[in-house]
């Protein structure tokens, strides 16, 4: 490939194309949310399944502007950094679907207490089951297309003789941060199916959980940034990943982003700043507005058409606010930015394990006026088992540094197993069915974690030591061999 380019605009200027692409780009979400909005603020009565769908519309367009604007800020701010924030900003939907139920479940526990956990079981399964697994698998390929339309035109050498010949994606220095505090969150997760609660108590270990990742995550950016793992890193992936044709810092933020944040990246710093915090601002006002409402309809929609409230509240809620971040990840995929796209859904994962989780006892506490935890009913401790399981697995996948196709292909599955067996399983046999699909996922991940015993311990000593003694080892470690 050339490392010539055409001319484009300069930076700090605006084209009358990119003008019109801001104002489509940006009037598309706006209009979507429209709908919801008028539908709130005038209290019309329409039938649940239509208000569900108007609201779900809304969020998606909040949830679009949310994306976009979180990642203008990459510019601005370090890309580590960026993708925490990124993750914690655009899960917003969830956070606030998830409060609006563990709010009233403080006044009605036994109806609202488990879809507030449903939301949350659903969000992070749907994270890494479908996020995950179709983020991966498109990264492959278009990883394997480009070498073959390389190799075609007489590609360079570092081209045509890639060690992993597209067949894993391979992670940076900022994700073994990331794989170690995912860790420490998937473990405490196994604890939460014990409890008959959620506590005051676990919230302040999760949100302590993800202070000290967001600490480690700024302090890597002043490290190295070998890729982790055996030392068998895939070329192609991280030179995509760090500007392949050598370009400037600018050129390969701005390279990441779709849509009219692309040409919102084009603007003078100050004009784009304001953007950027409209659009953040505009997207939580949408979500805020809304959430509520979205809420309670998705009750009275089960109630109506007699499907469960629990199952829609499980997934239709999450897919809903997931599906612009999915967007989003998926175009740095396809465009060989693999590494930033599964960085920022193992970001989320994080976030959803950890601030997520224990914000719902504070709400519940406040909402009840009593310290008494979130109440975990059986049916809930086996949904908590089932998503620490899936997310104990997804750790053994990618504790090497690398998730590779067929471990992309087992998440999908599996995941596609407990779905379809959510819909269609016996009520009376649903519960074997859930603790079998956990098992499996214990099963492997735990088989894996063995089998990968000295990753793992790596990836936590690594990710989890204070920066310098972080940087320190893996000195040592490369001395003796790569930390083979």
């Amino acid at each position: 490939m050339s490392s010539a380019t055409s001319p484009g605009p300069t930076p700090g200027t605006v084209t009358r194309r990119s003008g019109l692409r801001i104002a489509a780009g940006l009037g598309l979400p706006l209009l979507a949310a429209l709908p919801g909005l008028w539908l709130r603020l005038s209290g019309a009565s329409v039938p649940p399944a239509v208000a569900a769908a108007l609201f779900a519309a809304a969020v998606v367009g909040a949830a679009f502007l949310l994306t976009w604007g979180t990642e203008l800020a990459e510019i601005d701010i370090g890309q580590g950094l960026a993708l925490a924030l990124l993750a914690l900003i655009a899960v917003l939907p969830e956070y606030a679907v998830d409060v609006v139920f563990a709010w009233l479940a403080g006044q009605d526990p036994d109806r609202y207490a488990p879809l507030a956990l449903a939301n949350m079981t659903g969000a992070n399964r749907l994270l890494i089951g479908v996020g995950w697994s179709v983020v991966a698998l498109a990264a492959l390929a278009a990883a394997r297309r480009a070498r073959r339309t390389a190799t075609g035109a007489g590609g360079s050498a570092d081209t045509q003789d890639e060690p992993n010949d597209g067949h894993a994606v391979q992670l940076h220095r900022v994700q073994v941060v990331e794989l170690a505090y995912l860790a420490v969150a998937s473990a405490y997760a196994l604890t939460l199916p014990l409890r008959s609660t959620l506590t005051i108590v676990d919230a302040v270990i999760l949100f302590a959980i993800f202070g000290a990742y967001l600490w480690r995550v700024r302090a890597v950016e002043q490290e190295p940034d070998p890729a982790i793992g055996d030392g068998d890193s895939d070329p192609q992936e991280v030179d995509d990943d760090t500007g392949r044709e050598g370009g400037d810092e600018e050129g390969q933020e701005e390279s990441e982003l779709f849509g009219p944040a692309a040409a919102v990246a084009q603007m003078p710093a100050r004009a784009r700043r304001v953007i950027t915090v409209g659009m953040l601002a505009a997207a939580a006002a949408v979500i805020l507005a809304v959430a509520e409402p979205f809420a309670q309809s998705l009750v009275a929609t089960g109630e109506q058409l007699h499907v469960s409230q629990f199952l829609l509240v499980q997934w239709v809620a999450p897919l809903a606010s997931e599906t612009p971040e999915f967007i989003a990840v998926l175009l740095l995929a396809l465009k060989l930015q693999s590494a930033a796209a599964l960085g920022a859904l193992i970001s989320s994962k994080i976030n959803q394990w950890t601030l997520l989780v224990g914000i719902l006892p504070l709400v519940f506490a406040v909402s009840a006026g009593s310290l008494a935890g979130l109440p975990i009913d059986p049916v809930q401790r086996e949904e908590l088992l089932l998503t620490a399981a899936q997310s104990v697995f997804a750790v053994a996948l990618v504790v090497t540094g690398r998730l590779t196709r067929s471990g992309a292909w087992a998440l999908l599955g599996l995941f596609t197993a407990q779905f379809v067996a959510a819909w269609t399983a016996p009520a009376d046999l649903a519960g074997t069915v859930r603790l079998s699909i956990a098992a499996v996922y214990l099963v492997l991940g735990v088989g894996l974690l063995v089998v990968r015993r000295r990753h793992l311990v790596r990836v936590l000593r690594t990710g989890l030591r204070p920066p310098r003694s972080a940087a320190k080892t893996d000195r040592v470690e490369n001395r003796a061999g790569g930390g083979r």
